[in-house]
């Protein structure tokens, strides 16, 4: 697909969180690998991601514009599978990630509640609820994962009776392209996994640079 892509793409859409969109970088708007990317094919692009998002929302956001748009390629990026998202009293859509405790509740809910099976699992359903809706509209699309927690996340069959009924069983065909561990190398023994940004939290110009090298290698691949 490679030559017809630098030939005749016309449009692609990111959706992410913090990594897609650009946090840390001094020119964010031309440093990302969004605008890396599209520059690559030059093509436009629309560039949908949030910072603090859930995997919820990153599916749901992006199901949301391809209803309504028809993009040559999706570039999805999942997050951290320890954000969450519920309706509060004013059935307005509340997001909680850890980095980012603000009461009691969430406080409670990440120590009472939550463990990184019922993360990875769900990671797993918005994989396979994204993969299913592209199928249905005929939608090209590639995706990364932004995680750290690679026990996990490559067995979680094992926390399951006869190592079945786990939502990854329904992905044989995906092959996930991991930030952290597939590009930057992240093990215990080596937490700057990749470039920093300013403040060490996210991937610098040059880390942005790796991904999108990565997605251009995946999207040609198609």
């Amino acid at each position: 697909m490679q030559n017809y892509l630098r030939k005749s793409m016309m449009s692609l859409f990111f959706s992410g969180c913090s990594i897609t969109w650009g946090d840390e970088l001094e020119d964010r708007l031309n440093e990302r690998f969004s605008t890396l990317v599209s520059n690559h094919y030059k093509s436009q692009h629309t560039n949908l991601s949030e910072r603090g998002i859930s995997n919820d929302c990153i599916v749901r956001n992006s199901i949301n514009y391809l209803q309504n748009n028809k993009p040559d390629v999706v570039v999805i990026q999942f997050t951290v599978i320890n954000r969450t998202e519920y309706f509060n009293y004013r059935k307005e859509i509340a997001h909680w990630t850890p980095q980012n405790i603000k009461t009691r509740k969430q406080r409670d809910y990440y120590v009472n509640t939550y463990n990184n099976l019922l993360g990875v699992e769900n990671l797993w359903k918005n994989i396979f609820l994204f993969d299913a809706y592209c199928k249905s509209v005929g939608q090209k699309y590639v995706s990364i994962i932004a995680d750290h927690y690679e026990h996990i996340l490559y067995k979680p069959q094992k926390f399951y009776k006869f190592g079945k009924g786990h939502w990854r069983s329904l992905c044989k065909d995906y092959k996930p392209t991991f930030i952290h561990m597939d590009l930057f190398k992240h093990t215990m023994d080596n937490p700057n996994y990749y470039a920093n940004g300013l403040n060490g939290g996210h991937p610098s110009a040059e880390g942005h640079q790796v991904i999108a090298n990565k997605i251009i290698e995946l999207i040609d691949a198609i």
